[in-house]
């Protein structure tokens, strides 16, 4: 279905996506935003109700536009194609060896505060546990210190009644060429710099038939 869709639409979709599904848009205000013709823009959203990939609820005020389930899926097919894309240019690999966790991060991603966010950042639901990498050589070592002066996503420190719950740089990258995924550095760690946390929907190492001491190779895009 991607090759069937121009840029346009996937810009449409995602700017759906970032809109409240209670808050009322209408055609001359999207139409703006993307500096099409009212025209085109209402053109546009009868293919993509079409297609099912969006819902339309009209009101006086304007229309509440959501995307459908699969809409969703589409723009989270076409976002990884971008990532991809971008990976390639510029990311930077780090090799490690697989080692066993304390289950902080199981517990980590236990917490609705983080796996909402997560799925709000990386367009996935995180499958509860982190995959733990310890870096063995010196090159990767150093490519883990460049993420410190990277950019990266954010998921801001979050104050509960009785905690807490600092924030969390986050980094799109794959694992053996497994996407998606991303590298996760919360502000409050106890691991040294030599060891690395992914996140995936996946359950990595069932995916990757991993144990620890297998060798796994993480690209993570800068």
């Amino acid at each position: 279905m991607i090759s069937d869709l121009a840029i346009s639409d996937a810009c449409i979709l995602a700017l759906l996506a970032s809109n409240s599904k209670e808050k009322p848009l209408s055609q001359t205000q999207l139409a703006k935003i993307l500096n099409m013709s009212q025209q085109s823009v209402s053109r546009k959203l009868k293919e993509l109700e079409n297609m099912n990939l969006i819902r339309r609820v009209v009101l006086k005020e304007g229309e509440i536009i959501s995307l459908t389930e699969e809409g969703e899926r589409y723009l989270n097919s076409c976002l990884q194609l971008i990532m991809n894309a971008i990976m390639n240019i510029h990311s930077l690999k780090i090799r490690g060896r697989v080692t066993s966790g304390l289950g902080e991060g199981k517990v980590f991603l236990s917490i609705p505060y983080y796996t909402e966010n997560i799925k709000k950042t990386l367009g996935f639901i995180p499958y509860p546990g982190t995959l733990n990498i310890v870096i063995y050589e010196k090159v990767s070592l150093e490519n883990r210190l460049i993420l410190d002066t990277a950019k990266y996503l954010y998921i801001p420190e979050h104050k509960e009644q009785d905690r807490i719950l600092g924030s969390v740089k986050l980094y799109p990258a794959t694992i053996n060429g497994i996407s998606p995924a991303a590298v996760v550095i919360p502000t409050r760690t106890t691991h040294p710099k030599s060891v690395v946390e992914v996140i995936s929907p996946y359950h990595l190492r069932e995916k990757l038939s991993l144990k620890d001491g297998d060798e796994v190779e993480v690209e993570v895009l800068i």
